[in-house]
């Protein structure tokens, strides 16, 4: 924490975490410490009429206990001047005063970070494909960012970590709020392998208007951003259009249903000029050349080569240590052998509520069930994804192939 961190904490109680217009009355000070000198003596000259009784009520005593609260929570928080606040945030239009997190935002500017978001409600298909997509990405060193709900999103944050990669989510609450309901073992396994951000104030809830505003920061802190699978109407599109404002690069796995309007808004990305991602190559060839130092070239998929080189159209630079390139056409993806599941001791259920602890023992009572078994005969009154997410995470139950779970 900055010593000008207390100031932007003002600032942000002032305005609210992502009023643009603190920006405004901000350019008219050589500082934030200037801004507050001048507010603190009665000088509201820059303050707009709807804003100076938030002003008057942000007092150094409310950011004090702030503070308190965030240290007390293991909270950490950058502010825009901190040496750490990313520059891919800084420079969007309207960007945080200050950023919460649960776990360190380090080299942020200098990693390859890919933003991967999508539908709550995936096919199995798009299940399968982003999992191994994502899977390989945080294998070849990409840290995946992406938000936090149910669905695909939480698909990508667990491939990465079950990939050993690092994770960021963006909140549209604050950290220490109950979103995603009962996303506590998701938000602690992210804090592990990453961090979780948020702009809001700690116990801050969520508004429609707070997730559009948090796909900036989402799309803002990656690369590039990939839709996995989305509507037309679905809010990856949201995170795709701040991407595309901001500059970066919009990757899509194209359907494999052309007239599933559950892939509507990607095709319609697709033909702006979206770049389609059949296996993780096509997007690790957009950073490669320029980010070979922050790649693990010993990940499984930079060994998949072909008579052009290992990406085709980068063929004359290969970072890779010398090694002949085949002399057969590019090999067909296999999926690879599944291994027999082997049995495990029966998990303690002490401690799970009511919902997890029955759809743990339907899955104890039929050994690999399928995802849709486990909807029909348990209790709906749980958000399964979440559920099983957080399963996994605590190592009670495992997901295999095809949308199944065992024990």
């Amino acid at each position: 924490m900055t010593e000008s961190t207390k100031y932007w904490l003002w600032l942000t109680l002032a305005y609210g975490p992502a009023n643009s217009r603190k920006w405004n009355f901000l350019s008219h000070y050589n500082s934030v410490e200037d801004a507050y000198r001048h507010v603190s003596e009665g000088d509201f000259t820059n303050v707009l009429p709807q804003d100076k009784r938030a002003m008057e009520l942000a007092t150094m005593s409310r950011v004090d206990d702030l503070i308190s609260e965030c240290e007390k929570n293991r909270v950490t928080v950058y502010s825009y001047d901190d040496p750490d606040f990313p520059d891919r945030l800084r420079e969007i239009y309207n960007p945080p005063s200050v950023l919460f997190t649960l776990g360190r935002l380090d080299h942020v500017d200098e990693t390859v970070i890919i933003t991967a978001v999508g539908t709550r409600k995936p096919d199995d298909y798009s299940r399968a494909i982003s999992s191994r997509l994502i899977g390989e990405l945080a294998n070849a060193g990409v840290t995946i960012a992406s938000g936090c709900a149910s669905g695909l999103d939480s698909v990508s944050l667990v491939s990465a970590i079950k990939s050993g990669g690092k994770v960021y989510t963006v909140l549209p609450c604050g950290l220490l709020y109950d979103y995603p309901k009962n996303s506590g073992a998701m938000k602690k396994a992210v804090s592990a392998h990453g961090a979780v951000i948020s702009e809001y104030l700690p116990h801050s809830g969520t508004t429609s208007l707070n997730f559009r505003l948090r796909n900036r920061i989402l799309s803002a802190i990656g690369l590039g951003t990939l839709i996995l699978q989305a509507g037309s109407s679905s809010g990856s599109l949201s995170t795709a259009n701040f991407a595309l404002s901001q500059g970066k690069d919009i990757f899509c796995v194209p359907p494999h249903n052309l007239y599933d309007d559950s892939y509507s808004g990607v095709i319609s990305l697709l033909r702006d000029g979206a770049i389609p991602v059949f296996d993780s190559r096509d997007i690790l060839n957009e950073y490669y050349s320029v980010y070979a130092h922050r790649l693990n070239y010993s990940a499984d998929i930079f060994s998949q080569r072909s008579e052009s080189g290992l990406f085709g159209k980068n063929k004359n630079q290969d970072p890779m240590p010398a090694r002949q390139p085949q002399k057969k056409s590019r090999p067909e993806p296999k999926e690879p052998a599944e291994q027999p599941i082997e049995p495990r001791p029966a998990p303690d259920l002490s401690g799970l509520s009511d919902g997890r602890r029955r759809i743990v023992e339907y899955i104890l009572a039929n050994g690999v069930v399928l995802f849709d078994e486990i909807a029909e005969n348990v209790d709906g009154t749980v958000d399964l994804e979440t559920a099983l997410t957080e399963l996994e995470l605590d190592g009670i139950i495992r997901s295999l192939s095809g949308n199944r779970y065992t024990i």
